[in-house]
């Protein structure tokens, strides 16, 4: 019987670490703006989405008969310090919001093209900028499917986030308490170290993977045809390095400790009680 609930709870176990790894991510890296901003500077996405843009518009220009230099007018809008200024404020307001730090999610809107033409300063384009709420947003530009509801669901993400890390991980100490409980005295603690030893292996051997994903996906669809194809192959690589990161260190912590409790034994209590003679 007691093999049979290891064995239940060891199966159990290696899903709930996954979750208490994704309860990470999500908490510490997806809920974080300095998370998007670290992984989008070190993987030059402002660059590269700048110079992908700017070729796209100039083969479509050209196909339609007009110059290069024609697209010109639109080089600030679409300049690396534009998009990281506009990338990193919508970023930054919309996590705000969503970590119930701002009562309004405010979103930050670049210039229009009839505002380029009266001949602003193209690489400055921040002074220029529109701010209004999200909700104005939709209203303005007619946004919809979206509406009060959900941007409230939004601003609920950060404290739902903090109650799936606390039970995530209080689900995994619960889990190997019981496997310790059901370990004979004297016996060494396999059963918690095998579901330690196996996460661990699955969430490395998964990480390097989404890495090598990363790497096929940054060079096999960078060039694409299709813009929005080619700015995830832009943007999605840097964002799993990070997370690979975080996975890499969060499976060798278990793979040590599972290790680890491979060489201990469960204490041996003695009942007897030993009276004075």
């Amino acid at each position: 019987m007691k093999l049979i609930a290891k064995i239940l709870l060891v199966l159990i176990s290696i899903p709930v670490i996954l979750m208490c790894l994704l309860s990470i991510n999500i908490r510490l890296q997806f809920l974080s703006s300095g998370f998007w901003i670290s992984a989008f500077e070190k993987g030059d996405v402002y660059i590269k989405t700048s110079s992908v843009i700017e070729n796209k518009l100039i083969t479509r220009v050209v196909a339609e008969g007009g110059k290069e230099s024609d697209v010109t007018v639109l080089s600030g809008l679409i300049s690396p310090s534009s998009l990281k200024y506009f990338f990193e404020n919508n970023i930054n307001s919309l996590l705000l919001f969503a970590n119930g730090k701002s009562p309004e999610m405010m979103v930050y809107v670049p210039l229009t093209l009839s505002d380029a033409l009266e001949g602003n300063d193209y690489y400055n384009l921040e002074n220029f900028s529109e701010k209004m709420t999200m909700t104005e947003f939709l209203e303005k530009f007619n946004v919809i499917g979206v509406n009060a509801s959900d941007l409230q669901m939004i601003s609920r993400l950060g404290i739902w986030s903090w109650a799936f890390v606390a039970v995530s991980f209080i689900l995994l100490v619960i889990i190997i308490f019981l496997m310790y409980r059901l370990t004979q005295a004297g016996k060494r603690l396999v059963a918690p170290a095998v579901p330690l030893i196996l996460s661990a292996i699955l969430i490395i051997g998964a990480s390097y993977a989404g890495k090598f994903g990363g790497r096929v996906l940054a060079e096999g669809f960078t060039g694409s045809p299709n813009i929005g194809t080619s700015l995830a192959a832009i943007i999605t690589p840097p964002v799993i390095r990070d997370v690979a990161k975080i996975w890499i260190i969060f499976g060798a912590s278990l793979f040590i400790l599972g290790v680890l409790l491979l060489f201990i034994k469960k204490p041996l209590y003695n009942s007897r009680i030993h009276k004075p003679e």
